[in-house]
């Protein structure tokens, strides 16, 4: 059971807990899962809704049943032969004041035992924070939030401590920093109340006495002394390289596997580690260690590890890792750019470049932001770089011929041009000091600012094909060749089989088949500039146009809205439309705030968002607009069939390929869903197991065809392969991948493969860019008619000439192709004439 053959991501919280999982493990069981894969687990902040802001590394989260709960659900689960997979995240922690350690370093400074878990710099830039840690958590100003009265002396009179309330948080108070005068606790808050000038002085220099330093928010991106989760104050770096700390963070996670509750692991942010490569390489031998002694059963596969990496283009996790391979944002990069027209990039970009008025390609666009980042939110971060860069010089390291001014010029060029998210220089291989830390400080703030200026600003700016603004992906390229899918595919069945292969994450900016509908604009390049340009300019809005950045805005929103566009919503439906438009709101606001140009986090223009928000309502809801959002429905609705031919393509390719197909939770039936929190609404997995009850393993999925809308066809696809994956589990965990010919007047149009292990193998077969011919197709079906292919043919491997196929999607019954022409190559016009996708399999005898 301990292999991993199929994963399916669930967010847990408060609302969907372990007792929750465990009501639909038949379902999960149905689908073919092997794992499930859960969000983080250990105990996190009240009100938690991801799991990521960990307070509590030693013990599962009580909001989500505590460890009686997630080892109930890891028993009912073997029951399915399920096991169970958790993502950790030894990166960071909360900054709350309920995480032990932290407080802990609040109250005792540098005398506490946890002062060194934390990346903090106890002798940063900013003198006022010497031997203190900054703690900006305010609204506003330390000085003007008291003198509101919202900081105050505070007694918890369950242990008659005295601690400082600021804001509804509380923090500890120094020991020997507070005089206590009078007899009773109550004479002491008397001298300390907000309720004349000689008692908040009093206050005050009782704040300065502590081992922290409160500010407002605002004050991090210039001050902060310790090592944030990219630019988020309440989550603080966790020094993890250190033996006693990893042991810490990771004694719950090594036990529940040692146990067998547990069968691997997603580590999260691997670049933000000081060492990445050590820490896999630590826990990888932690986890080995451990397999002998799992319950019997559970011990014959080494432990699932697989990190969570951003690569960029010919860039591979080093073996020296020892990690299982990625969570696949590789995958899912290569999968939707392998479906894309790479003929429809010069129109794209100068339709792009003519509405939005920037003539930049979104590289450009990442090395401009990322010199703002630096200015505006990593200021403090560069700055502990340079001074240690600068210290670095002093004591033994190279003399450059060059003061502190040009040394920062070119620090800033290196940072504002690294091509990749972080470089892997050992730091093992130098000694302790300042050039150490130089290294060090260097490839943690890389990774936040690539990510920050990419992933969170430019793919919200950059509008010429939103379909690829997403993680892991590369905006300035539109599509991917056959060729180097195929290639992609043989270098993982040869160095990382077990990699994990996703489509749809937590993190997602656009579910899945958002983005597979808008691959089908590079198609249509010249319909949709035609669409979008009228929609732009229509006479009589009611919100004009008023400049090229607001023209960029609107032409990325209604590319947001074509994608989100719901297959069973109707113009004429006003309760509908106003779900969709509260959802498209969301996301919109989101959006401004991450593009940092109309508004922002930092400084928001509510002015703005609200005339944004005013247009999108008006567009949607009003009536006088109808005609409007009639066209922008109409025309989502003709690419919709091809759309989800795409999506079937790419689920089956997802499926089928080398690597650990991950199911993102609810993708199993349509994923129209926007970033989070969109992404992260409940599922209706009762609804979804009775859909797939009504089949069983006779069903032809060709019967599900005509009513595709329902998402039935994409579930039971699903189903079927991850079935057969279950039977033949060593054909898709050890298999070889063979790209295959194809052949004729559509060859561009389709991609084939053999996976081979032994006496089994399986042939897939997925179209690609048919839209045109999908489109002409009445009634509307997502695949083009069988005689649209004509002589298009795919070449069976030489060891299978003359052999008889069966379409494993037709059913147990099987459906024996007899498109087979002289040549023994298989004919497209009869492989693909049922269902738009095919696995086939070879008949004996």
């Amino acid at each position: 059971m301990s292999l991993v053959r199929a994963t399916l991501r669930l967010q847990l919280s408060a609302g969907f807990t372990f007792a929750d999982v465990r009501q639909h493990l038949s379902y999960f069981s149905s689908l073919g899962i092997s794992h499930l894969y859960l969000s983080p687990v250990s105990t996190a902040r009240p009100g938690s809704t991801h799991g990521y802001d960990v307070i509590d590394h030693s013990a599962v989260s009580p909001a989500l049943g505590g460890e009686h709960g997630l080892r109930a659900l890891a028993e009912s689960a073997r029951a399915f032969d399920i096991g169970i997979v958790l993502d950790i995240v030894p990166n960071h922690m909360a900054a709350h004041p309920d995480n032990v350690w932290w407080a802990d370093v609040l109250r005792h400074g540098l005398d506490s035992p946890y002062a060194s878990w934390f990346d903090i710099d106890w002798a940063p830039p900013v003198h006022t924070l010497q031997g203190r840690v900054l703690a900006p958590f305010l609204s506003g100003s330390c000085r003007s939030v008291l003198a509101a009265g919202r900081i105050r002396l505070a007694l918890d009179e369950d242990n008659e401590t005295f601690f400082i309330e600021a804001e509804g948080m509380r923090y500890p108070i120094a020991p020997g920093s507070l005089d206590e005068n009078g007899e009773f606790p109550q004479d002491t808050l008397k001298l300390y109340e907000n309720n004349t000038l000689a008692n908040r002085h009093r206050l005050e220099a009782l704040l300065a006495r502590q081992h922290y330093r409160l500010s407002g928010w605002r004050l991090a991106a210039r001050c902060i002394n310790w090592r944030r989760f990219f630019e988020i104050n309440d989550l603080i770096g966790v020094r993890v390289e250190e033996p006693s700390v990893f042991d810490a963070v990771h004694a719950l996670t090594l036990r529940l596997y040692e146990e067998g509750v547990i069968d691997g692991v997603r580590i999260d942010h691997v670049d933000g580690l000081a060492d990445p490569s050590g820490y896999c390489q630590r826990l990888r031998e932690a986890l080995d260690v451990r397999t002998p002694g799992r319950p019997e059963g559970r011990r014959h596969h080494q432990a699932w590890l697989v990190v969570e990496k951003i690569l960029a283009a010919d860039e591979h996790l080093p073996d020296s890792w020892k990690a299982d391979g990625t969570t696949g944002y590789d995958f899912m990069d290569q999968v939707s750019a392998v479906l894309h027209d790479a003929c429809s990039e010069t129109a794209l970009t100068h339709a792009w470049q003519e509405v939005s008025g920037d003539p930049c390609n979104a590289a450009e666009q990442v090395w401009q932001v990322r010199r703002r980042l630096l200015r505006r939110h990593f200021v403090a971060e560069r700055r502990t770089l340079l001074k240690n860069i600068e210290a670095s010089k002093r004591f033994g390291g190279p003399a450059l011929p060059w003061g502190p001014s040009l040394t920062a010029a070119m620090l800033d060029g290196v940072l504002c041009t690294l091509p990749v998210y972080r470089s892997y220089i050992d730091l093992n291989t130098m000694p302790p000091g300042p050039q150490r830390d130089a290294v060090k400080r260097f490839q943690q703030l890389t990774p936040p600012l690539a990510a920050k200026s990419l992933e969170d600003t430019v793919f919200y700016r950059y509008g010429r094909l939103i379909s690829r603004n997403e993680v892991g992906s590369d905006p300035d390229t539109i599509a991917l060749s056959p060729a180097a899918f195929h290639a992609a595919n043989v270098w993982r069945a040869r160095h990382a089989p077990r990699s994990m292969l996703a489509t749809a994450t937590h993190d997602h900016k656009r579910g899945e088949d958002v983005r597979a509908r808008l691959a089908v604009l590079s198609e249509i390049p010249a319909a949709w500039i035609q669409a979008s340009r009228s929609w732009l300019h229509r006479p009589g809005l009611a919100f004009p146009l008023t400049s090229k950045l607001q023209a960029g805005e609107r032409y990325i929103l209604f590319q947001t809205m074509v994608g989100a566009w719901p297959l069973d919503l109707s113009p004429d439906d006003h309760a509908g439309l106003l779900a969709y438009v509260q959802r498209l709101a969301q996301w919109r606001l989101k959006a401004l705030r991450e593009a940092k140009q109309s508004s922002g986090w930092l400084v928001p223009d509510r002015w703005y968002e609200q005339k944004a928000e005013d247009y999108l309502v008006s567009l949607v809801l009003d009536r006088s607009e109808r005609p409007l959002i009639g066209d922008i429905g109409r025309f989502a609705a003709s690419i919709a069939p091809s759309g989800a031919m795409n999506s079937l393509a790419q689920t089956l390719l997802r499926l089928t390929v080398p690597g650990v197909p991950d199911l993102y939770q609810g993708a199993e039936g349509w994923d129209f869903s926007l970033v989070d929190p969109d992404n992260r609404r409940p599922v209706d997995f009762t609804a979804r197991s009775a859909m797939l009850a009504l089949l069983d393993a006779t069903t032809d999925l060709a019967q599900l065809l005509p009513e595709w809308r329902t998402g039935a066809i994409k579930q039971a696809l699903i189903a079927r392969v991850l079935g057969l994956r279950c039977k033949q589990p060593e054909l898709f965990d050890v298999g070889s991948y063979l790209p295959l010919d194809v052949s004729g007047a559509r060859k561009e149009h389709a991609l084939a493969f053999i996976r081979t292990w032994r006496d089994q193998s399986v042939v897939v077969i997925v179209p690609r860019v048919c839209a045109e011919a999908v489109m002409a197709r009445v009634p509307a079906l997502p695949m083009p008619e069988p005689a649209w292919w004509q002589d298009t043919a795919v070449t069976p491997p030489a060891q299978l000439k003359g052999a008889r196929f069966a379409d494993v999607l037709a059913g147990s019954a099987g459906k024996v192709l007899s498109g087979v022409d002289a040549d023994g190559r298989l004919l497209l016009s009869d492989v693909l004439s049922a269902l738009p996708v095919a696995l086939l399999t070879p008949m004996s005898g």
